[in-house]
């Protein structure tokens, strides 16, 4: 962690991070935006083309982010990420250690959950969005990580060195972030707990390793099996999925905040807690940190 916040000294004021996390703001605002330009307003949300364009556009943030790197900092984007070939090499690894576990896992949760009903899409069509798919899902993840775990994990810790600061802060801004992907209001309270659990197993993940390769390559892996390789038919972000399960009936979002006051509330978290633990443990152990 000390080598990896060098190039956020010396730190500067709380302001200086206020006005680049305004720009990424500003470029994430605008992604819907440039979205519509791109495709229209009567594209197929549930498409593949829809959701490689959904992706890609995370591009625009990261280009906010260089933007207020360089005016505000006066550097770039490759100073979040720590030494590059080491970076390059722990992403390879952590992406591979987490898809392997994953790839145990996941069969076992479908076959558990089989009563849904799981649709297969042709795997041909499947193959061929398969690398679009993947590289726009490192796009999105990696610009995710070059702020929650590069910038603000570099800035803050060089502000403080209390890991409240630079690891839990960036970690609860990312699961707000997060907030939104729930269909009822609990729901989208359930998924930005989740979100700051991975944000945390990230941070620790980047402090042990001193880059931002294993947190970059835990979040592709995560990702890419939410994505690519199972979706809710017709829903949004389904276009690149292999397995399609049948759509959720909508609920009124009163009833989302009364299931946070029951046991499966509990239930849900802790298994939250420990699919994001798994996937933290196989980083950690393929990388020996």
């Amino acid at each position: 962690m000390a080598s990896f916040i060098t190039p956020a000294q010396p730190a500067g004021s709380v302001l200086r991070v206020v006005v680049v996390l305004l720009l990424f703001e500003l470029g994430f605002a605008a992604m819907p935006w440039v979205f519509d330009a791109m495709l229209g307003l009567d594209v197929d949300l549930a498409s593949p083309l829809a959701t490689v364009a959904e992706f890609a556009v995370f591009a625009l943030p990261a280009l906010a982010l260089a933007l207020g790197l360089r005016v505000v900092h006066g550097r770039g984007l490759i100073s979040l990420i720590g030494p590059p070939g080491r970076a390059t090499r722990h992403m390879i690894i952590a992406t591979l250690a987490v898809a392997a576990v994953l790839a145990v896992q996941e069969p076992i949760l479908l076959w558990m959950d089989r009563e849904q009903g799981l649709i297969l899409r042709d795997p041909a069509h499947w193959l061929i969005w398969l690398v679009p798919g993947l590289i726009v899902i490192t796009i999105q993840s990696g610009t995710e990580e070059l702020l929650y775990r590069g910038y603000l994990q570099q800035q803050l810790g060089a502000l403080s060195p209390r890991p409240l600061v630079w690891m839990v802060l960036p970690s609860v801004y990312f699961g707000f972030g997060h907030l939104y992907n729930g269909a009822t209001t609990g729901e989208g309270v359930l998924w930005a707990i989740w979100a700051t659990m991975l944000g945390l197993a990230c941070a620790d993940l980047t402090a042990r390793t001193g880059t931002l390769g294993a947190a970059v390559g835990l979040h592709v892996a995560n990702n890419v099996f939410a994505t690519v390789v199972i979706g809710e038919a017709g829903g949004p972000s389904s276009g690149l999925a292999l397995l399609l399960y049948p759509p959720v009936d909508a609920l009124p979002p009163e009833i989302g905040l009364v299931a946070l006051a029951t046991p499966y509330t509990l239930v849900d978290l802790v298994l939250s807690a420990l699919a994001v633990l798994v996937m933290w443990l196989a980083a950690r152990v393929a990388l020996r940190v």
